[in-house]
């Protein structure tokens, strides 16, 4: 959670938090509704409709009421909440939990048992496919392509999909897909679903009735957007055999004795980072829940010599009628105290990226994903910013960057039966006062990965079934290549050729490699005999990773060998075509 100082909060707002004085449904959304399209801090930014919105949510609301059906007005206020894409935004209550176990489960307590994910070539395919579930015992695979859903194609069917039970807001348009991949596969219990699929390597598709079953939520838990069990807070190593430094970073805590030794053992990572000599340094921020913004642009700063600006605060003045800066200095955190000070040289309501008298200047990978939200995206925004450095990752960052504060939960019903909607009220604004990672009114914002891991179905195979960490393997390989140094156990120095995929083949396949240098690169099929049958790249590229398609419909079936080349180097890779 975002902080400010909360002692000075009604010197500026002369705000009092309100709470409704009625039982009733329409009075209490009537009063929240009316607050939260003034404070809430991106109503414009994103472009929200208040009047549509008001409109339908309001009519369910009345209907709520005139029933006293509680479920239904927990649930048309959890849609109100769910039609605004922002990660911090939503609607909260244990003396609701009830309420909410219930319409949960109406809606998508059935499972069928899979779930989804989407590869570069533009084909969706099953991620996961629980033993004994409706889908196994439909005949679905792991990395079954999955054509249609209920006769429609599958991308319109997800189109349409509901993300309403996302533990979080999906902020962006690939958080948004994300959870779509993840609830395809669940409904009310008893709910049937036609689904036409081809398995690896079947010559023919099957179509086949699903009846969604109790799995007491274990897709849903096992496809969890949320940090779950990130670890502890901070943690570094050097890695071998490759000699990088590593840190991964799961929040910027914002009590002061916490934040205090988050610093010091980060200070302590960078010092043996260069004590040791490390060539470059791998980032994790891919589970980082966020916390105090003077933290993060504290731990930006041993990568730059330069103060920087980190951000601008700006929040909703009710005497203004308008979104100005915060009016007074920022605490900045104090390296030789280890508390916080101010520096009144600093413009009001700005928070600098300050030198911390220790850099590391090596070219640094920073790994996001969209479990990397509000304060935890600001590191990689900084860190980013700089040369050298690179953010390396399948997704990017969630996109929800603005301010929380207490004082800004408006209650609907105060405690014991609590119901409040929580919701950023600042705005994080950059050099030139434009609003910086929160996504915007199409869906774009976070960090944005400069280097896309690919996804293929050689990928998904190394994630889901083998375990491995593909995007750690990419960062290391991409410091391999800016630094030209080679992977050790490669048959080809500075250059990697992977399995092609499937292999054997029947109709296409996908060859994966890489080359650590700027090189002239051929990729060839030949036959058992050495004859060329396809010259699939022939051209200069720059170092990084590249796939290619092979279209093995022309071929007859037997043995071929696939060749790539890069100066003096050449791997030979065998393959079967059926």
């Amino acid at each position: 959670m975002k902080r400010c100082i909360l002692l000075i909060l009604s010197v500026f707002f002369n705000i009092t938090t309100m709470f409704s004085q009625t039982n009733g449904f329409v009075a209490a959304y009537d009063s929240m509704h009316q607050r939260f399209q003034v404070y809430y801090a991106f109503g414009e930014w994103k472009a929200v409709d208040w009047n549509a919105l008001n409109g339908i949510i309001r009519t369910r609301i009345v209907n709520a009421g005139q029933t006293n059906d509680t479920n239904a007005f927990y649930l048309a206020l959890r849609e109100y909440v769910a039609s605004i894409h922002d990660g911090h935004l939503s609607v909260r209550g244990s003396g609701w939990d009830n309420h909410k176990a219930y319409a949960r489960y109406q809606q998508i307590g059935g499972s069928y048992g899979f779930a989804l994910t989407g590869l570069d070539d533009g084909r969706i395919v099953a991620r996961l496919v629980n033993p004994g579930s409706p889908s196994a015992l439909a005949g679905m695979q792991f990395g079954a392509e999955i054509l249609e859903i209920n006769d429609k194609p599958v991308n319109g069917a997800l189109d349409t999909l509901s993300v309403l039970w996302a533990e979080a807001n999906p902020a962006t348009r690939e958080c948004r897909r994300l959870n779509q991949f993840r609830f395809i596969g669940r409904a009310p219990v008893g709910r049937n679903m036609k689904v036409k699929f081809l398995n690896r390597g079947a010559i023919g598709s099957v179509t086949a009735l699903m009846t969604a079953v109790d799995d007491n939520y274990l897709t849903f838990d096992q496809t969890s957007l949320l940090p779950i069990d990130p670890g502890p807070t901070i943690s570094y190593s050097i890695l071998q055999p490759y000699g990088y430094g590593y840190i991964k970073l799961t929040s910027e805590p914002g009590d002061s004795a916490t934040m205090a030794q988050v610093y010091i053992s980060f200070r302590q990572a960078i010092t043996s980072f260069n004590t040791a000599g490390v060539p470059g340094m791998i980032l994790d921020m891919r589970v980082n829940t966020g916390g105090e913004d003077l933290l993060s642009a504290a731990l930006s700063g041993f990568f730059t010599t330069d103060t920087t600006l980190y951000e601008y605060r700006s929040f909703y003045n009710p005497g203004s009628g308008q979104f100005e800066l915060w009016p007074l200095p920022l605490p900045h955190f104090n390296p030789q105290t280890l508390g916080t000070y101010i520096n009144p040289k600093y413009p009001n309501g700005a928070q600098y990226t300050e030198p911390q008298g220790i850099i590391f200047s090596k070219p640094v990978m920073v790994m996001v994903g969209p479990r990397n939200i509000s304060s935890g995206e600001g590191i990689p925004m900084m860190v980013q910013r700089l040369p050298k450095n690179k953010v390396v990752s399948f997704y990017g960052s969630n996109g929800s960057f603005g301010m929380m504060e207490s004082w800004s939960n408006h209650y609907l019903y105060p405690p014991p039966n609590d119901l409040y909607l929580r919701y950023p009220v600042g705005r994080s604004l950059d050099k030139n006062m434009k609003i910086q990672l929160d996504s915007d009114s199409t869906m774009q914002g976070g960090v944005i990965p400069d280097i896309r891991v690919p996804l293929n179905d050689t990928v998904i195979d190394q994630l889901y079934t083998d375990n491995i960490d593909v995007e750690l393997k990419y960062a290391i390989g991409e410091l391999n290549s800016m630094l030209g140094i080679n992977e050790p156990g490669q048959a080809g120095a500075g250059l990697v050729l992977e399995q092609m995929f499937p292999n054997p083949v029947k109709s296409s396949a996908v060859i994966s490699y890489r080359i650590d240098i700027t090189s002239r690169v051929s990729l060839s099929v030949y036959d058992i005999n050495g004859k060329l049958v396809k010259t699939l790249v022939d051209e200069p590229q720059k170092a990084g990773h590249y796939t290619v398609s092979w279209d093995t419909e022309e071929v007859r079936p037997g043995v071929y060998f696939y060749r790539i080349r890069t100066g003096r180097l050449c791997v030979t890779r065998k393959c079967i075509v059926l």
